[in-house]
């Protein structure tokens, strides 16, 4: 599966109005490509990361429609109305779905897409909820909703972007969500919050022109019950590790890095697991294990 079988409706070629119940979700089929209720759960064919299985974008025999409409109603199983707006994909593990969003009291969600030179941000000043939802795979209901922080963005966002960018992650027990300066927070499946980590302000800019705020987009990977976050901002850039039942650190290692919105993940190296990040100035390798960086080439 990749992008195109999960959208988000409502966005036109040039600047688009997004009200709070604007934002629809639409699944292509229920199936889709994870295993039927009753069926034992294989973790290999969730789709629990930023594009999938460790960031591969692919799944296999999923048996997805060649086609679909969403006026028609042509292989669409539900639509369910999501308020607010997020850039971050859906990721799904067995019956849940799992979705989030920021909704602003007076951002109307304004989009403007294509190429037009502008590195300016949004002014809004309003007050949001960032929110995670969990939905229900066959009947698009929504089994239930938390928000997990409140408060005025303290970062502005592009034009082309959001306060919700950042793909949540799940292991099939718990489910993370980050949403930069506002936070990364763990629940389990029942929606309770388990633990949260407040990291300050982190401040996801244009190197050369530190006004253009454009928000934060570095998707958390879950790997053997730890999360893993790449944070490369402003100041103090940084790659983290946690343990995902208690929310401890393991460890922390610095970054010289300019701001950037890229998401890590794990490869093989023999029976090694490393991190794999991307940068502006570098890309690099890291042991999972203690974090330490085992090599890095330019970026």
């Amino acid at each position: 599966m990749n992008v195109k079988n999960i959208h988000y409706f409502g966005i036109k070629s040039k600047t688009t109005e997004m009200s709070k119940l604007s934002f629809l979700l639409i699944l292509s089929f229920a199936f889709l490509f994870l295993s039927s209720c009753g069926q034992r759960i294989d973790p290999d064919r969730q789709w629990f990361m930023y594009r999938g299985n460790y960031a591969s974008g692919v799944l296999d025999q999923a048996n997805l429609p060649e086609k679909w409409d969403a006026k028609s109603d042509e292989n669409i199983a539900w639509k369910t109305e999501i308020p607010g707006m997020g850039h971050s994909c859906p990721v799904v593990w067995g019956e849940n779905i799992f979705v989030t969003s920021a909704v602003g009291q007076l951002d109307k969600g304004d989009i403007k897409t294509g190429i037009y030179g502008s590195i300016g941000s949004v002014q809004d000043s309003s007050v949001h909820d960032w929110n995670l939802y969990c939905i229900d795979k066959t009947t698009g209901k929504i089994n239930w909703e938390q928000t997990s922080h409140t408060g005025v963005p303290k970062q502005k966002r592009h034009p082309m972007s959001s306060h919700a960018n950042c793909t949540p992650a799940t292991n099939g027990e718990f489910v993370v969500a980050f949403f930069g300066s506002e936070g990364l927070h763990c629940y389990n499946l029942k929606g309770e919050l388990q633990w949260s980590k407040d990291f300050g302000v982190l401040r996801s800019v244009f190197f050369l022109v530190e006004s253009a705020e454009w928000e934060f987009s570095s998707s958390p990977l879950i790997h053997e019950n730890v999360v893993i976050i790449q944070c490369d901002v402003m100041e103090n850039s940084f790659l983290a590790a946690y343990d995902i039942k208690t929310g401890k650190e393991l460890w922390k290692t610095t970054r010289d890095e300019y701001p950037g919105w890229c998401t890590p993940n794990i490869y093989f190296e023999g029976e090694k697991v490393r991190i794999a990040v991307n940068g502006f100035k570098h890309r690099g390798g890291y042991n999972f294990e203690t974090g330490e960086e085992v090599w890095n080439m330019s970026g």
